[in-house]
């Protein structure tokens, strides 16, 4: 027979157990209240600080709880999309890249609306649990790297030639340029309102900015290519008074490859300088054909430097 101590202590227990169960269930629904505060924040805030704010907060985000599970949820890699889109409407960006048209919830896409029906997403990096890769979901290979929380951008040129240059060889350059200018406008509102940490690479035109060729040294037989195929397009590739080769193209632009190394350690490298600072190296070999066959045609001596550890 059960005695009275032994019942008590069972109603006890059973009403510790059942509360706790009630307990974890509030918590659980007021973190899902806090999740619906931050994304309603997300899609609908005014304010780019409170965006960014809002973004951090949901990028791993744990939702669900031992005894709560909410089927359906916009992932990290959406989060990133949304607030991509979102940061570009509220600095009044050229609306030219959108996300495709949302039913359900299910992985965010977006396309650039000048190029062709190719689109684009975030994935997770594998470096940190707040990095994410932008890239065209037909090889996600990456353009850029962004870091929310740690703010910083990183653009990766071997991936930028590969889609920009070569997947898109045919295409308009002008509708090339319309997409390029949405990622740098991207990442100079990153830079300028908040203080990311931005490497453009080779979308990069100030006329300081040396892209380094990842071989260190060139030999004289890719400089004399480049001397024919200018030669060829009538254009004068002219030797410098240091050994650099200079080339003088159209408006103005001056293109100068040059070691700024030694001679025993060298650091081959590329310049382009133009009066208004608006022509960077990918939109050099975007511009004139014979540079970006040079280029392509050289690219293990001559690819330029992306951060090796994001992108390695």
């Amino acid at each position: 027979m059960t005695s009275k101590t032994e019942s008590e202590t069972k109603v006890i227990t059973n009403n510790q157990t059942l509360n706790r169960y009630s307990s974890a269930i509030k918590s659980g629904l007021q973190h899902g209240e806090d999740y619906v505060e931050l994304f309603s924040t997300l899609v609908d805030t005014k304010h780019s600080q409170s965006l960014l704010e809002a973004a951090i907060g949901l990028t791993d985000f744990k939702l669900d709880s031992k005894f709560l599970t909410f089927p359906h949820q916009y992932s990290d890699e959406d989060v990133q999309l949304v607030f991509m889109q979102r940061l570009l409407d509220l600095n009044q960006v050229p609306q030219n890249f959108a996300i495709n048209s949302v039913k359900r919830v299910e992985k965010l896409q977006a396309q650039f609306r000048l190029l062709n029906d190719d689109n684009f997403a975030f994935f997770k990096s594998g470096k940190s649990n707040s990095g994410f890769f932008f890239a065209p979901t037909r090889n996600q290979k990456p353009l850029f790297y962004l870091d929310l929380q740690r703010k910083e951008l990183l653009f990766n040129s071997t991936a930028l030639v590969s889609y920009f240059v070569v997947t898109l060889e045919g295409t308009e350059v002008a509708n090339i340029k319309n997409a390029v200018s949405v990622l740098i406008d991207f990442a100079k509102i990153l830079k300028e309102s908040f203080g990311f940490r931005v490497d453009f690479n080779i979308l990069d035109s100030i006329n300081g900015e040396f892209y380094t060729f990842a071989a260190g040294a060139i030999s004289e037989e890719v400089l004399d290519e480049l001397f024919v195929d200018a030669a060829q397009s009538n254009y004068m590739l002219m030797a410098g008074d240091n050994g650099e080769a200079i080339l003088n193209l159209d408006n103005d632009i001056k293109l100068v490859v040059k070691n700024d190394g030694s001679d025993s350690h060298p650091k081959w490298g590329a310049l382009v300088h133009d009066e208004p600072q608006k022509e960077s190296w990918l939109g050099l070999i975007l511009d004139y054909p014979f540079i970006s066959d040079w280029y392509l045609k050289n690219n293990k001596e001559l690819a330029i430097i992306s951060d090796p550890y994001i992108f390695g």
